[in-house]
């Protein structure tokens, strides 16, 4: 007899187990629902760049020491890595020429020497300007006081002049009643002698007249003298000054092209003692560009010797100092901590672009052009920096390990070659600082997303299947809301 099915050992081993088959069932379940449930999962969009950790202050910045003179290096006083301090002797070099300088002093002091005969000339000439401008006084009043003699004699002159008229006036009249009386028919009236004595008065006025109005002419001719005498010393007095004056430019001109050349001899004289190159700034030397074997190495001027890295600093802004000081001076107290919290919130509340201080390290990330738009000023940002452990999850920061906060400090008014454009990302004081300067260096790669709106999964998934770009707040139509 055939044993039935239910009866088979066999079988009745090889049968799924009841706890699995409802394992397998929770699980199916959960996968097909598992897609549902994600599209309604709230999902951050960001704007994705990378780039490096540079210094905010371009003065911080690698630097190059470069080579004052044309010469040769003669001595290292520094090595690869070395710490130095500011003012601390870098390198020595010297000229290819070792009598060079001697040349160059004998060449300044031959420059001052012509400076001063220049110098003195202009001197000169001054001495003889002020001469001459006295003399010039002295001869118009002297010239003056001719012309004023000259203008009294005229004015008595024609005093005699006016008398003269009047005499001759009375003697005209007198004369003719004498020769009515003397001529008249009936005779005897007046003597001759009476007509001769008239007649002669006549004769001496008209002479008298002739006499002064000579004497006023020439005394007239001698005033246009003495004026024209003012005049001629007026005009060779001032050109002797204009003279004067002209030479003194030209004195000036010369002194000014040697005061020139002494300032150019001086610069060569301080360029070729310039020998000692020293620290610009603290920092550490990170390359050495040229070496000092075999006699050295010839250089020119402006060529590059080392590679100088300064020191990043920063500093705190007027909040941080605010915080400090209510801090130390309301300490621990419950009154204390809320007057803290108050001050905290009101200057949550004004714009962070405002009283700001300088970051040390910042992020430089390069951004493609499409995004650009998306990105302004105090965008909230996540960093991962190369050498430190990071699990970044892009759409929840809030659950990402070893990410930085940032916001956006910085976005460039135009893109490179390339078509990205590039923004400067400095720590977000609202997060918590990024690692020390001392770990986290310049050049140290970076990646980092920009945080827009949150939207659902689903939407998200939608956006990247079709291309979109992401999107941001906006304010109505046309402001866009900036988050703080």
């Amino acid at each position: 007899m055939t044993p039935r099915p239910h009866e088979l050992s066999a079988l009745r081993f090889a049968k799924t187990p009841a706890l699995t088959r409802r394992v397998s069932k929770i699980l199916l379940a959960f996968l097909v629902i598992l897609p549902a449930a994600l599209v309604l999962v709230p999902w951050t969009q960001s704007v994705y760049g990378t780039g490096k950790a540079i210094a905010f202050n371009p003065v911080q910045r690698p630097q190059f020491v470069v080579s004052p003179i044309e010469g040769r290096i003669k001595k290292w006083y520094v090595r690869e890595g070395q710490r130095v301090s500011v003012g601390q002797r870098i390198v020595e070099m010297v000229d290819n020429d070792p009598n060079l300088e001697m040349r160059l002093l004998d060449e300044e002091r031959a420059t001052l020497d012509r400076l001063r005969a220049a110098e003195g000339r202009v001197r000169d000439i001054e001495a003889r300007i002020r001469n001459l401008e006295s003399s010039r006084e002295l001869a118009i009043a002297v010239q003056q006081s001719i012309l004023r003699q000259e203008q009294a004699r005229v004015q008595g002159i024609e005093q005699e002049l006016i008398e003269a008229r009047a005499s001759l006036d009375a003697a005209e009249p007198n004369f003719k009643r004498q020769k009515d009386l003397y001529e008249n028919k009936l005779g005897g009236l007046a003597s001759k002698r009476d007509l001769e004595l008239a007649i002669q008065s006549l004769e001496t006025g008209q002479a008298k007249l002739r006499a002064a109005e000579a004497k006023v002419r020439l005394a007239k001719a001698a005033e246009r003298a003495a004026q024209d005498g003012l005049g001629k010393v007026e005009a060779d007095t001032a050109a002797m000054i204009n003279l004067e004056t002209a030479s003194r430019r030209s004195a000036e001109a010369d002194t000014a092209g040697v005061r020139r050349d002494k300032a150019q001899i001086e610069v060569r004289v301080a360029r070729q003692r310039a020998q000692y190159i020293d620290a610009p700034s603290d920092g550490i030397i990170f390359r050495l560009l040229a070496n000092a074997e075999q006699g050295g190495i010839l250089v020119k001027p402006g060529e590059r010797l080392a590679v100088l890295v300064p020191d990043v600093k920063s500093s705190e802004s007027a909040d941080n100092i605010a915080v400090s000081e209510v801090v130390g001076v309301l300490g621990a107290s419950a009154n204390g901590m809320t007057l803290l919290a108050t001050n905290l919130h009101a200057m949550s509340a004004r714009t962070f672009l405002t009283d700001r201080g300088t970051p040390g390290i910042v992020a430089e990330l390069l951004i493609d052009g499409n995004d650009f738009p998306l990105v302004s000023e105090g965008d909230k940002v996540r960093l991962q920096f190369e050498g430190w452990p990071a699990v970044q999850f892009v759409g929840w920061p809030s659950v990402a390990v070893g990410t930085f906060g940032g916001q956006v400090r910085l976005v460039d008014p135009t893109s490179n070659e390339k078509g990205q454009f590039r923004i400067l990302v400095e720590p977000d004081p609202q997060i918590g600082p990024w690692p020390d300067e001392k770990y986290l260096r310049q050049g140290v790669r970076a990646q980092g997303w920009v945080m827009l709106r949150s939207v659902t999964l689903g939407w998200e998934l939608w956006r990247q299947l079709n291309g979109f770009p992401p999107a941001r707040e906006y304010d109505g139509a046309k402001t866009r809301k900036v988050k703080k």
